[in-house]
């Protein structure tokens, strides 16, 4: 089971964006008394989960129109 902080350091992230990502519920963790721990199969799963959701094609963005200027004369 790793501690926030060796997770952080495995993701190259800061501790409070491992608490962030825990809080958000997006990395699975264990409460032991008032610990957080991640296992190693939770921290696999969760990079698995983002390589995959990297890998799809984003939804087109709808096109917005464009706003008129109307303090300018052409």
């Amino acid at each position: 089971m790793l501690r926030v902080s060796q997770v952080a350091s495995r993701l190259n992230l800061s501790a409070s964006k491992v608490y962030q990502l825990i809080d958000s519920g997006q990395l699975p963790h264990h409460r032991l008394g008032v610990s957080i721990r991640v296992s190693e199969e939770q921290l696999t799963a969760y990079l698995t989960e983002t390589e995959r959701r990297r890998s799809e094609p984003d939804p087109p963005r709808p096109k917005l129109p464009r706003p008129r200027l109307k303090h300018i004369k052409l």
